[in-house]
């Protein structure tokens, strides 16, 4: 390294000498300037090595709440001030305001969205002013994190069903097997399933539901179309319509849980496009229902029906469907008539 830097330095001497010789007035500034770029990289003095570690990293966060990941940074002594941090797309740089041992690199994350996503920062590196070299100090895998839908107060008395009929001969708070499910710390003695944790090898209990209690049927439509912008000749996706129409299906089905009422939330997609399953909501699960909601995506109108909504109705016995749905599809689904011949609808535009 010494060596060459001494015949690049030999090598400019000779070139200036010769442009001064010959008159070459403009070669001489072009390497009087070259020569002052290498200079005052050589006089920045930066870090040669550099470590860091994290301190903190959310895994799980609402939409629109701020976040940050937090990381130590430790530098050899010199100059920082060129010192940055970059993510793998080098879309994102934080440039490093001290090298003390203890400083904290705090890198935002951008929670506008739903879904799961790699964050942080990658590379640790130094350059020069000009970008004419760069040294990669540290490395580090990005971490995932999980933005999941905000929940929004909703009315107690619009999220429960207000019937006090008893089915069949039933006793209203009687409770019937149902199916078995993994033992959950909390779950009594009583219900264990001791055949059935013996095949399994694990611990396996019995799950019971009251068959009086009545569901509600919380219903995300997906469909790309019913979002598109009110007015638009072509076809205008508004994302944030369909965010706020998640959130609201996340607010009901989180509300309408309870002792008095069981949920179902589910979507319009077809089976097979990934998001075919209901999810039962319970006080118990509601944070892996957000999860789950997290992950939902609009759809194409030939990925949506409603074929899997009326199968639900009937094999849970819905007592009322909340159908959440974009403003294009407010009085335009023949689907969605068609659901209140079985049960009582309320519709809503989820981002009104």
């Amino acid at each position: 390294m010494r060596s060459r830097l001494i015949l690049t330095l030999l090598m400019g001497v000779v070139l200036v000498a010769v442009s001064a010789w010959l008159g070459w007035v403009v070669v001489i500034a072009v390497v009087i300037g070259i020569a002052s770029v290498f200079g005052l990289r050589f006089l920045l003095r930066a870090p040669r090595t550099g470590t860091w570690r994290d301190i903190s990293s959310p895994v799980r966060v609402s939409r629109g709440d701020h976040a940050e990941l937090s990381i130590a940074v430790s530098l050899s002594p010199g100059s920082t001030r060129w010192v940055s941090a970059v993510d793998g797309g080098a879309s994102h740089r934080i440039f490093i305001d001290r090298g003390d041992s203890g400083d904290v690199l705090t890198w935002e994350i951008d929670t506008r969205r739903r879904g799961r996503f790699e964050i942080g920062p990658t590379v640790l590196e130094v350059a020069d002013p000009f970008g004419v070299a760069r040294r990669t100090l540290a490395q580090r895998a990005q971490t995932s994190v999980l933005v999941v839908p905000r929940i929004h107060s909703v009315a107690q008395a619009a999220v429960v069903v207000n019937t006090h009929a008893e089915s069949g001969t039933e006793r209203a708070g009687s409770d019937t097997f149902e199916s078995v499910r993994e033992y959950v710390v909390g779950d009594p003695q009583k219900l264990v399933h001791w055949k059935a944790s013996a095949r399994a090898g694990k611990l396996m209990v019995r799950r019971m539901v009251d068959t009086t209690m009545p569901w509600m049927l919380v219903v995300l439509d997906v469909n790309i179309k019913a979002y598109d912008r009110s007015g638009s000749v072509f076809d205008d996706f508004n994302p944030e319509a369909f965010e706020e129409s998640v959130e609201t299906a996340a607010s009901w089905a989180w509300h309408g849980c309870g002792s008095q009422q069981r949920v179902l939330l589910t979507t319009t997609a077809s089976s097979g496009t990934g998001a075919e399953a209901a999810v039962e909501v319970t006080i118990r699960n509601r944070e892996s229902a957000l999860d789950w909601l997290a992950l939902v995506e609009p759809l194409a109108p030939g990925a949506c029906g409603a074929a899997r909504v009326n199968a639900l109705i009937g094999k849970h016995a819905v007592s009322r469907a909340v159908v959440i749905t974009g403003a294009q599809h407010v009085g335009a689904s023949p689907w969605i008539n068609q659901l209140q011949r079985h049960v009582p609808v309320t519709t809503l535009v989820g981002h009104s």
